[in-house]
């Protein structure tokens, strides 16, 4: 049997209980697909998912890291509620795969909001556009992320738009040729640029500079707010998302800041980032040793970049001391068999309460009463997501699937099926 967490006895775990990886210490179950994880079934198999009850969140982690490792692919949050929404907090590289694998279909994926614009947090946002028209997303997608940092560069004297609005225009003029493609299938229930088409963006770009402000989300019995997050360069972001009251924090990439702690008072899960040692980083990511060539500028450089970026062990441990969450979650964090007792050690200098390392396929149900952790086994063959197929569909915009193709240089040339697969 696993331990319920309530507000009352969350103080009462040992040190060791919720050890490295944290998985006995919260009720734990697990998911398990229709056939084998791994198993080449050639047909879809999905995790069985029981229903939310209208008291319920459940917080899946599809990536967990800045590094795409096979274990912890690039950031990406998934969070559904009792009342039937659903959300996705980030959408790194490598994710959508296991949203796939999750069965979660495109039209599920249809409200993203983005903490920041590196590529470790948007990369995947490109498939899910390109194709979700193509699968059952018939309708916009749906984008929120931050506004311009409107910083000079000191060099270039550049000034770059280079908020989420910029972003997404941009966006879709790279993917421009892959619409057009796509486009001799029925993409929408309206035509492209009416906003109920899959290939149209709604962008909703919010003022990192704003703390307190209004809601950015509220419907469904759900709200979200942002705050400012310390990373790299102005512009970033963090989230809190309150639903029947139950709440949970994804602070994306940031440097240790009192905003979290504003925000995180007494919060069901708090989900922050944290980062390994810069000796820990450089050694890892570069191979190279103490006294080798080379080591002390690779440290000196990961030290720059948890400078600019990220926060420490001990720094982590210090905020969730502060805050109390029910839950604490590390995210971004390379979790090893060597990485993690040192960083438990870390994080108790300061908090002794519940705290869990994520990695993918991590699967948490919220209620007001309990905590429940699933390790999701999903089938590494799985087929594209099942979704919901539309009736009453806009017309394609192109007649024919071979409407696209020149007749002389590329059709002529096409061999017919009739040479390879003669009728019998």
């Amino acid at each position: 049997m696993g331990h319920r967490i309530t507000r009352r006895n969350l103080l009462k775990f040992p040190v060791a209980a919720l050890g490295a990886f944290g998985l006995g210490s919260l009720t734990s179950r697990r998911a398990r697909a229709s056939e084998p994880a791994g198993a080449a079934s050639g047909r879809g198999s999905f995790p069985r998912m029981r229903a939310l009850k209208t008291n319920e969140m459940r917080i899946t982690f599809l990536g967990t890291s800045c590094i795409p490792r096979t274990a912890q692919e690039c950031n990406s949050v998934y969070v559904e509620v009792g009342s039937g929404d659903q959300f996705i907090f980030d959408c790194g590289t490598g994710v959508v795969a296991k949203y796939n694998a999750m069965g979660i279909p495109f039209s599920k994926m249809d409200k993203i909001f983005l903490t920041h614009l590196h590529g470790d947090h948007i990369s995947d946002l490109t498939h899910i556009y390109c194709f979700g028209p193509s699968g059952d997303r018939k309708t916009a997608l749906q984008i929120w992320g931050p506004s311009r940092s409107n910083m000079v560069n000191p060099t270039t004297a550049e000034n770059p738009d280079d908020g989420t609005i910029a972003f997404c225009n941009a966006f879709q003029a790279l993917t421009s040729w892959h619409v057009q493609a796509f486009s001799f299938l029925q993409t929408g229930l309206g035509a492209r640029g009416t906003g109920n088409n899959g290939y149209d963006l709604t962008v909703s770009e919010l003022d990192w500079t704003q703390d307190n402000g209004p809601p950015c989300y509220n419907k469904n019995g759900v709200t979200i707010t942002h705050f400012p997050a310390a990373h790299d360069r102005n512009g970033s972001i963090s989230y809190k998302l309150i639903y029947n009251g139950m709440s949970m924090i994804f602070t994306g990439d940031t440097k240790p800041n009192d905003y979290v702690i504003e925000h995180g008072q007494g919060v069901d899960v708090l989900i922050h980032e944290m980062v390994v040692p810069p000796d820990t980083w450089a050694q890892k990511n570069t191979g190279l040793k103490p006294g080798q060539a080379g080591y002390t500028q690779a440290v000196q450089t990961a030290q720059n970049i948890q400078d600019s970026s990220h926060t420490p062990q001990k720094a982590f441990g210090y905020i969730m001391s502060q805050t109390r969450p029910r839950l604490a979650v590390v995210t971004h964090f390379q979790v090893n068999p060597d990485t993690t007792g040192p960083a438990l050690r870390d994080i108790r200098t300061w908090y002794n309460g519940p705290v869990i390392f994520a990695t993918d396929m991590l699967s948490l149900t919220v209620s007001p009463t309990r905590i429940t952790q699933q390790r999701i086994m999903i089938d590494n063959y799985a087929w594209l997501a099942p979704g919901t197929m539309q009736a009453a569909l806009w017309p394609a915009e192109y007649p024919t699937p071979t409407s696209q193709l020149d007749q002389i240089i590329l059709l002529d040339h096409c061999i017919p099926s009739t040479v390879y697969d003669p009728p019998a």
